[in-house]
């Protein structure tokens, strides 16, 4: 009954007081659904292969490798017999699972030819292992034989349509055929594992046996081949530093002896595999689920500072409410549940605004974020249990200074009308202000970071001219005849200006890397470099510059078995300086040496994104490898140049798909994080200066309203609306001035710490923070000047009325 009194009493209190009523329930929705959409996030990004049944003995397995030039290397590729070998050396690792991920594969069922990315092989434990559900065959037998294959749910239909495809033959690539031996639900969006098309590792084996290639005694060749292991239950991880220690001895500890390097296998839980891509010492992505989450935190707290400083700022027009509640017998107590019931009912309004805005703005957020978040979902009590508890912190968090504060005023003074706001109340108000723009302000400097940033990634010169380039990929097409004739078919076409045959994807770097040095020299005096293996066009096609010797020339014979172009990051660590041409260097990738004469070194060039350092490249002229043919088109129609191009390659291989993609995106697709990053930070930097300068308004509304009596004084004596308004604003303007100064620094150390991140950056400018500030002043004043001057414009004889 006393709860519905209150419940009542607040009502009315926000109806007579529309205007702030508004301004409080927007700024709480809008920080509300905020903090839903971030908290949403951020659980999906932390909830990634959290779903098997043995996650807590799931470990992928990460190499460290120390070179002798100091630098340290961590990633998760692995060589390929590691993990068979672990299970048997190391008697706590229950199961293993090798998976390769071959790139882009060409598939034929029937009439179907399809292009899929997200393929693989797989060991045969792989789903025994992993929580990836069935709908036919048997998780024990799948991919036991070697040509089996196991298709995702909407794969099958793809191919197969509503038939079981359980027997049916798939053909990969232009060569061998796979039998589906099962049938496996679509894998979730919340796994690093998503694949469509998982083939038995065996197949893999034997097919690379076929070629003279064993890899499983190849302890040195890293491919795109991540190990999983299963520990037995109750296993230490740390506890097999030891075993892993004497199983790199055992197998790897000549190779690596012959080159000098330090190398070391690590177990990488499998829930920390999304946020450390590298293993657990490598890039480090958590900080970012850190910063949304402050982010959200800070968002919900300006929204309640808002409510704070506008309910304090009334305290004399509640005052007397209060004096005569506390004359007529009302205790604290009540009345600090009255004031609370009032923050109560505005956050619940606010909680339900901010359910519609999430609903509106989720399939755009989804957009920017690249997920497929859902806000109900029937296993989510524990999000429902999160949103009510929202619900009640911010109605508390918001109403329990001014409750505090209202209830604790003296009846006496009050009626007497001797209430004055004393200078710690206002200090804290002023103080909270400041802090509203100081996140506002550093997250709006982190946004033109974030951009300034990608602009310079997308601006910079790469060592080679990415634009009007396409690759063109040759998987499923058989035979070096066929190949060099689609080359000299597309330069046939008009507006094909150069081609070039390789092994390497223009946009994403060299992934054949191998031993390299001096002719003669030990292994342990070499290094790794990235090897291009790649016909005569390769730097007429591309557009990298030399900077000594010359190109690789078809009429001289040597140049195809005795040579080698080097960019400067392979002189540099061969220890030459302008010396390099004539020099001899041996390519040693194990099977074979290959020596040869440096003929030419080019500038150094960035084939992968612009986060990484150059890496030492070695370029051969090799063309029985090739897997890709780069065209430069000319300006202009891409899309009708593109259809000469693949009508001449249906001309020679009508049944392989044309496949190709350019350049400039593929190099562009590496940023997608930072874009996401910088929309984000974009977009929640808007909403907290919106939010600030909603709160800002409804201040200086309240401000204007107390001193309505001075500033018809001050106009009676001759003050002009300008002075009325600056002398209004002014006081506003330092706090946001302040925040602004506190702001800089913190926002100028995070940056910093995340530019570090990359090998291509930019600094942090000072015309960033004179950029920062001068918005965020003009938008404060703005939003204060439509307060002020419609109090400066107030006719002084109404004001004074009173008087």
């Amino acid at each position: 009954m006393m709860f519905r009194n209150y419940f009542k009493i607040a009502v009315r209190h926000l109806q007579r007081h529309k205007f702030i009523t508004v301004i409080n329930i927007s700024g709480l929705a809008v920080g509300m659904a905020c903090c839903i959409l971030i908290t949403l996030y951020v659980r999906d990004e932390l909830g990634f292969d959290r779903f098997h049944r043995n996650t807590d003995n799931l470990y992928r397995v990460t190499t460290q490798s120390t070179r002798p030039t100091g630098n340290t290397e961590y990633g998760a590729a692995t060589q390929f017999p590691i993990g068979p070998n672990l299970k048997k050396d190391i008697s706590s690792i229950k199961e293993s699972v090798r998976i390769f991920a071959p790139g882009s594969t060409l598939y034929t069922a029937g009439d179907k030819r399809i292009w899929e990315e997200n393929t693989a092989f797989a060991d045969e434990p792989f789903f025994r292992v992993f929580n990836f559900p069935l709908l036919e065959g048997n998780p024990a037998t799948v991919l036991k034989e070697p040509y089996s294959i196991v298709l995702t749910e909407s794969a099958a239909k793809k191919y197969f349509g509503n038939e079981s495809p359980i027997g049916k033959l798939i053909k990969v690539g232009n060569g061998y055929s796979c039998a589906v031996t099962g049938v496996a639900k679509d894998f979730p969006a919340n796994t690093d594992l998503r694949m469509t098309m998982i083939m038995s590792f065996s197949t893999m084996l034997k097919e690379g046996l076929k070629a003279g290639n064993d890899v499983e005694n190849q302890w040195f060749m890293f491919g795109n081949n991540v190990t999983y292991v299963q520990l037995a239950d109750h296993t230490d991880p740390d506890k097999l530093t030891k075993e892993l220690k004497a199983f790199v001895s055992t197998h790897i500890g000549g190779i690596l002896k012959r080159h000098n390097i330090q190398f070391a296998l690590e177990l990488q839980p499998i829930q920390n595999v999304h946020l450390h891509p590298e293993g657990d010492k490598g890039v480090d992505n958590s900080p970012l689920i850190w910063l949304y989450i402050a982010i959200a935190v800070f968002l919900i707290l300006i929204a309640c500072i808002n409510f704070m400083n506008l309910t304090t700022a009334r305290a004399h027009e509640r005052a007397k409410e209060v004096g005569l509640r506390k004359v007529l017998g009302a205790e604290r107590k009540s009345l600090v549940m009255q004031f609370l019931t009032e923050s109560l009912v505005i956050s619940i309004i606010s909680f339900v605004l901010a359910i519609l805005l999430v609903g509106l703005v989720m399939p755009l957020f989804n957009t920017i974020t690249g997920k497929e978040l859902l806000l109900l979902s029937s296993a989510d009590s524990f999000l429902y249990a999160g949103l009510l508890l929202l619900v009640l912190v911010v109605g508390l968090v918001a109403g329990s200074y001014p409750a505090l504060y209202l209830s604790g005023l003296i009846p006496v003074r009050v009626l007497k009308g001797n209430f004055i706001t004393s200078g710690s109340r206002v200090l804290i108000r002023r103080g909270l202000v400041v802090a509203q723009f100081a996140v506002a302000v550093a997250l709006i400097i982190s946004t033109v970071v974030v951009f300034s940033q990608l602009r310079y990634w997308q601006t910079k010169n790469l060592g080679f001219d990415k634009e009007h380039l396409v690759n063109i990929y040759l998987s499923g097409v058989d035979g070096s005849a066929k190949v060099a004739l689609l080359k000299s078919s597309f330069l046939n076409q008009s507006g094909v200006q150069q081609a070039s045959m390789h092994n390497f994807l223009m946009g994403s770097g060299v992934f054949n890397n191998n031993p390299v040095v001096r002719e003669g020299e030990d292994d342990k005096e070499g290094f790794v470099a990235g090897i291009i293996q790649s016909d005569f066009d390769l730097l007429k096609t591309t557009g990298i510059k030399l900077v000594s010797g010359r190109d690789f020339n078809p009429a001289l014979a040597t140049d195809s078995s005795d040579a080698y172009i080097i960019n400067q990051a392979a002189a540099r660590q061969f220890g030459f300086k302008d010396d390099a041409v004539g020099k001899r260097i041996e390519w040693r990738p194990g099977y074979m040496s290959r020596h040869g004469t440096i003929i030419g070194v080019v500038e150094d060039f960035n084939l992968r994104s612009l986060q990484s350092a150059v890496d030492p490249i070695i370029y051969m002229v090799r063309q029985e490898e090739v897997a890709i043919i780069t065209l430069r088109l000319a300006a202009g129609d891409q899309k009708a140049i593109l259809k000469r191009v693949e009508a001449a390659w249906n001309s020679i291989v009508p049944d392989v798909p044309f496949n190709f993609t350019f350049v400039e995106a593929d190099i562009q697709s590496k940023y997608a994080s930072e874009r996401t990053l910088g929309k984000l930070f974009g977009i929640f930097s808007g909403l907290a200066i919106f939010i600030a300068c909603m709160g800002l308004l409804g201040l200086s509304m309240l401000i204007s309203r107390q001193r309505t009596k001075e500033i018809g004084i001050r106009k009676v004596l001759g003050a002009s609306v300008a002075n009325i308004s600056l002398l209004l604003s002014k006081d506003f303007l330092k706090l946001v001035l302040i925040g602004i100064c506190i702001a800089s620094p913190i926002a100028w150390y995070g940056m910093e710490k995340w530019l570090q991140n990359f090998a291509f950056r930019v600094h942090v400018e000072w015309w960033v923070f004179l950029l920062t500030a001068v918005v965020v002043v003009l938008i404060a004043l703005c939003t204060v000047s439509l307060q002020s001057v419609r109090a400066a414009l107030m006719n002084p004889v109404k004001s004074l009325r009173s008087e």
